[in-house]
């Protein structure tokens, strides 16, 4: 639940006013960037994605119903702005990559030892996008399973089976030794 202050400045922010819309965008900028960051994992496009939520942001702050909690509401707008950023880079990457630039780049990535962080990130990349979703919400982003089902619009029961699955997944997946 929100504090009756931030609640306060949600609405005035959805009335028009500009400063209390300013005041949003700095309590949360650090929130949107870490999650834009935990999709993407690269500075420059987490940087993009977080701008592209603020504008989205300014242009739909008048559409919330406040049905959830606006934080809630704020993770899905970024949750689809880094999906469909996400898919737009994948599209033009595919388009724009060699086959001898894409050799390159696994070759130096497997001289690299990347951190752990880095090896989690590349098992989540291997789940499907609903056990994906869920991960990176839990285990990153530390939400409950409730907060989880919340942000992505199911039961927590649902949260509960997929974070089951994922578990499964990530074993399955480091007992073939499929991430470096």
């Amino acid at each position: 639940m929100e504090n009756p202050e931030y609640t306060e400045l949600v609405k005035l922010a959805k009335d028009g006013d500009s400063t209390a819309f300013e005041n949003l965008v700095e309590q949360n900028y650090l929130l949107v960037y870490k999650i834009s960051y935990n999709w993407c994992r690269a500075k420059e496009d987490a940087e993009d994605i977080t701008q592209e939520v603020f504008v989205k942001l300014a242009k739909k702050i008048f559409s919330f119903n406040e049905e959830s909690t606006f934080q809630t509401w704020l993770y899905r707008i970024v949750i689809n702005t880094a999906k469909d950023y996400k898919k737009k880079q994948e599209r033009k990457r595919i388009k724009e990559m060699k086959y001898k630039e894409a050799q390159r780049i696994k070759s130096e990535s497997l001289q690299e030892s990347p951190s752990n962080a880095d090896k989690i990130h590349q098992l989540f990349e291997l789940l499907p996008t609903k056990l994906r979703d869920t991960a990176l919400l839990v285990f990153t982003e530390g939400l409950t399973h409730k907060e989880a089902a919340v942000v992505l619009n199911c039961a927590e029961k649902t949260i509960s089976w997929r974070i089951h699955q994922v578990k499964k997944e990530l074993k399955r997946h480091l007992e073939h030794g499929e991430v470096i």
